[in-house]
């Protein structure tokens, strides 16, 4: 959700992180910065990200049109999901064995290839506590370091291509085994149900935004009254 119910403190650092989990108080994702979306924030009247109470002066109208909105949302998404199932109900089994054919290639690649990705870190690693102890650009010790940290990522570059294979033989075999139409079956129907959510989350998000962000105008302005006031005093 775009709109933000944050202390002061936490509105400081305006950057939201792209990538989303689950509210801790709720099913409705939230951005990785925050514990709380906005509908629970509000309903709490706790900041999305550090929780403190925020003492917004919102109202039960507020919070039941909050909670009336997340319900509506929960509701309409079940539906919208109910829809995916039916769609692919009938290579259900295709689709499922497809995914995890995936993952365990994947999770082969990972395993393959993290003795090189190790390598690699541990190179940076040494050359960055290197570099910060005040080692002379020139010296022996920090321009084998550098050297070690090229050498680490032409093996870590030149592996990732050596092992494709590890990757995408087994995705490609079961994808000739499951056809071009079931597949392209399953990503139309996630497309749809991704584009059926994003609107049932701005709708959500628009409804619980506006409540936000009345009560971020209100504090604003009754704080710059009270700025007035101590002026006057």
């Amino acid at each position: 959700m775009l709109n933000m119910f944050l202390c002061k403190s936490c509105d400081t650092d305006r950057m939201v992180l792209a990538s989303a989990h689950k509210c801790t108080a709720c099913t409705i994702s939230t951005y990785s910065r925050f514990a709380l979306c906005l509908c629970c924030s509000l309903e709490q009247d706790k900041c999305q990200e550090c929780q403190t109470v925020m003492n917004s002066g919102r109202d039960e109208a507020a919070v039941k049109e909050a909670q009336q909105a997340r319900a509506a949302y929960l509701a309409r998404i079940a539906v919208i999901d109910a829809e995916f199932e039916a769609a692919i109900a009938d290579i259900k089994d295709d689709i499922d064995a497809w995914l995890k054919v995936n993952k365990d290639a994947a999770a082969a690649y990972d395993a393959v290839m993290k003795p090189f990705q190790d390598a690699f870190q541990t190179a940076s690693d040494s050359l960055r506590t290197l570099q910060a102890s005040g080692a002379a650009a020139g010296s022996e010790a920090l321009v084998a370091a550098q050297k070690a940290v090229s050498d680490a990522q032409d093996t870590l570059t030149q592996e990732s291509r050596n092992n494709t294979g590890v990757l995408f033989d087994p995705i490609n075999k079961e994808r000739e085994r499951i056809g071009e139409e079931k597949l392209k079956r399953h990503e139309d129907a996630v497309r749809a149900q991704y584009q059926k959510t994003s609107k049932e989350e701005r709708r959500v998000e628009l409804i619980v935004g506006r409540i936000t962000g009345h009560l971020a105008l209100d504090a604003a302005i009754k704080e710059q009254l009270a700025e007035l006031d101590e002026q006057d005093e």
